[in-house]
């Protein structure tokens, strides 16, 4: 019995660990594989998935090692492992991000290149997220925060690059001195009204972006 309880806990432990690490890894990948710090901004919007996908690996290694399964289940488990990995090559690999001279977006093995000077304009937005409210909601909670910095490009493709509002800012600087249109489409009267909690000691930074004056 102590046994068994020994493992359970190195079992929980060790998908603690991995939860954890993961996304870390997969960040430190990035790093090495396509260079994220030379980036302005760098955001993988889906990469908080792969953390999921890597404890669903673990435990169907562990049925498939410790459980007895039925033919059906021992056809199941191998499709179910593929379909982790490639989940998350797909959660780890999609991503978008710009510097200086270029603009980025990557989804898996498609590696979409672009440079400034193929910019038609630049788009900013922020919003609330609507959320329909049931009876066990707390009206008090707060909805998200969803903000945009979209690049719109020549030939109609549009690429979202907003990270961070500090990164943002950076780049925002760039957009400007460099005299590439901006449309703001956020209504900015009640702008400090609706933001100034999310954005706090970084509020100026987010007034420049979104075009409060």
């Amino acid at each position: 019995m102590n046994r068994i309880v020994r493992k359970l806990l190195i079992l929980l432990i060790s998908i603690i660990i991995l939860f954890l690490a993961t996304e870390w890894i997969v960040k430190g990948v990035l790093y090495l594989l396509f260079q994220s710090h030379t980036y302005i901004t760098f955001v993988a919007p889906i990469l908080h998935f792969t953390k999921y996908f890597a404890i669903a690996i673990v435990l169907l290694l562990l049925f498939k090692k410790y459980v007895r399964l039925t033919p059906v289940g021992r056809k199941l488990i191998p499709i179910f492992l593929v379909l982790s990995i490639v989940m998350i090559l797909i959660t780890s690999l999609w991503f978008q991000a710009a510097n200086e001279e270029k603009i980025v977006r990557n989804r898996i093995v498609w590696h979409d290149v672009k440079s400034w000077d193929e910019v038609e304009y630049v788009e900013t937005e922020i919003y609330h997220e609507e959320k329909i409210f049931t009876e066990r909601d707390n009206p008090f909670e707060s909805s998200s925060v969803i903000a945009n910095y979209n690049i719109h490009f020549q030939d109609g493709s549009v690429i979202n690059v907003w990270s961070d509002v500090s990164s943002i800012y950076e780049l925002h600087q760039f957009v400007l001195e460099n005299d590439i249109e901006v449309k703001h489409l956020t209504d900015t009267e009640h702008f400090n009204q609706n933001f100034s909690y999310y954005f706090k000691e970084s509020l100026p930074k987010a007034q420049y972006i979104f075009g409060v004056e």
